[in-house]
């Protein structure tokens, strides 16, 4: 696969296709923060800062390229932090390692495998047959 062209993945406004595809050709950790927090839903640094309790000014300092004034490296920490924040793997946005979805579940996913945690082996299988076809119906009421 090539990647996109080098003005598909400019941090100009994108269409979310192209931000949920172009994961896969981030190789610093500034572009993968700056990338979860657009696909989060925060259209500014500031945004996402005011949403994390932080000062703009530091939150803006990890989406800072390498080799610019007031950079922050990211480290495990803030990793942690931002990925719990912008629901993406913190593996992935300090090393680049996975996907950013990788291990990465919703509450409601959470909920059904607790659910069926305690559930023998078989009804697990029933319940994931029922989910299923429940997805493949498109029902969701």
């Amino acid at each position: 696969m090539q990647p996109p062209s080098a003005h598909s993945v400019s941090f100009l406004p994108v269409s979310f296709l192209t931000m949920d595809t172009g994961w896969e050709y981030l190789a610093e950790a500034h572009e993968r923060l700056r990338w979860a927090r657009l696909r989060a839903g925060y259209a500014t640094a500031k945004a996402a800062s005011e949403s994390l309790g932080m000062k703009k000014d530091t939150y803006s300092a990890y989406e800072r390229e390498p080799g610019k004034s007031k950079v922050t490296g990211l480290d495990h920490q803030r990793a942690i932090q931002f990925g719990r924040k912008f629901k993406v793997s913190w593996e992935w946005l300090l090393l680049g390692i996975g996907s950013p979805f990788s291990g990465v579940q919703t509450t409601y996913q959470e909920r059904v495998m607790t659910a069926m945690s305690d559930a023998p082996e078989e009804e697990q299988e029933r319940i994931a047959k029922a989910v299923e076809a429940l997805l493949r119906t498109g029902t969701n009421g």
